[in-house]
Protein backbone atom coordinates (compact mmCIF):
# COMPACT_ATOMS: atom_id res chain seq x y z
CA UNK A 1 0.00 0.00 0.00
CA UNK A 2 1.35 3.56 -0.54
CA UNK A 3 1.00 6.46 1.81
CA UNK A 4 -1.44 8.19 0.26
CA UNK A 5 -3.27 4.89 0.51
CA UNK A 6 -2.43 4.10 4.31
CA UNK A 7 -3.97 7.61 4.96
CA UNK A 8 -7.36 7.13 3.12
CA UNK A 9 -7.32 3.99 4.61
CA UNK A 10 -6.96 4.97 8.26
CA UNK A 11 -9.65 8.22 7.38
CA UNK A 12 -12.30 5.83 6.50
CA UNK A 13 -11.77 3.76 9.22
CA UNK A 14 -12.04 6.98 11.81
CA UNK A 15 -14.99 7.90 10.19
CA UNK A 16 -16.67 4.35 10.21
CA UNK A 17 -15.25 4.35 13.86
CA UNK A 18 -16.90 7.38 14.55
CA UNK A 19 -20.18 6.05 13.34
CA UNK A 20 -20.25 2.92 15.54
CA UNK A 21 -19.23 4.65 18.26
CA UNK A 22 -22.43 6.94 17.97
CA UNK A 23 -24.52 4.24 17.35
CA UNK A 24 -23.13 2.56 20.60
CA UNK A 25 -23.70 5.34 22.69
CA UNK A 26 -26.87 5.99 21.29
CA UNK A 27 -27.57 2.54 22.43
CA UNK A 28 -26.22 2.68 26.03
CA UNK A 29 -28.29 6.15 26.45
CA UNK A 30 -31.39 5.01 25.05
CA UNK A 31 -34.73 2.72 26.26
CA UNK A 32 -34.83 -0.96 25.63
CA UNK A 33 -35.19 -0.55 21.74
CA UNK A 34 -32.37 1.87 21.31
CA UNK A 35 -30.22 -1.49 20.32
CA UNK A 36 -32.34 -1.77 17.25
CA UNK A 37 -30.37 0.82 15.99
CA UNK A 38 -27.31 -1.11 15.92
CA UNK A 39 -28.97 -3.76 14.43
CA UNK A 40 -30.08 -2.55 11.32
CA UNK A 41 -27.65 0.58 11.69
CA UNK A 42 -24.30 -1.50 11.52
CA UNK A 43 -25.11 -3.30 8.81
CA UNK A 44 -26.37 -0.52 6.73
CA UNK A 45 -23.07 0.95 7.61
CA UNK A 46 -21.57 -2.46 6.22
CA UNK A 47 -23.51 -2.29 2.80
CA UNK A 48 -22.82 1.24 1.94
CA UNK A 49 -19.11 0.09 2.26
CA UNK A 50 -19.48 -2.77 -0.12
CA UNK A 51 -21.19 -1.02 -2.32
CA UNK A 52 -18.67 1.74 -2.42
CA UNK A 53 -16.10 -1.52 -2.67
CA UNK A 54 -18.13 -3.06 -5.70
CA UNK A 55 -18.72 0.39 -7.47
CA UNK A 56 -14.67 1.48 -7.28
CA UNK A 57 -14.00 -2.23 -8.47
CA UNK A 58 -16.18 -2.11 -11.19
CA UNK A 59 -14.56 0.91 -12.02
CA UNK A 60 -11.46 -0.50 -11.89
CA UNK A 61 -10.04 1.83 -9.30
CA UNK A 62 -7.00 0.92 -6.85
CA UNK A 63 -9.31 2.40 -4.27
CA UNK A 64 -11.42 -0.86 -4.15
CA UNK A 65 -8.91 -2.47 -1.69
CA UNK A 66 -9.40 -0.15 1.10
CA UNK A 67 -13.39 -0.84 1.14
CA UNK A 68 -12.73 -4.43 0.81
CA UNK A 69 -10.69 -4.08 4.13
CA UNK A 70 -13.53 -1.97 5.95
CA UNK A 71 -16.17 -4.28 4.54
CA UNK A 72 -14.36 -7.58 5.96
CA UNK A 73 -13.49 -5.44 9.17
CA UNK A 74 -16.95 -4.13 9.69
CA UNK A 75 -18.35 -7.62 9.22
CA UNK A 76 -16.01 -9.47 11.71
CA UNK A 77 -16.89 -7.01 14.10
CA UNK A 78 -20.58 -6.83 13.97
CA UNK A 79 -21.34 -9.40 16.74
CA UNK A 80 -18.70 -7.82 19.10
CA UNK A 81 -20.29 -4.71 18.39
CA UNK A 82 -23.61 -5.80 19.42
CA UNK A 83 -22.74 -7.37 22.09
CA UNK A 84 -20.66 -4.26 23.32
CA UNK A 85 -24.06 -2.01 22.58
CA UNK A 86 -26.19 -4.37 24.47
CA UNK A 87 -24.52 -4.97 28.10
CA UNK A 88 -24.94 -1.30 28.92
Amino acid sequence: MTKISKIHLAIISLINLALILKMISIAWEGNDKAIILVIFGYPTLTIVNALVWLTLRILKRPEFKIYKITTAGLGILFIPTLIASSMY
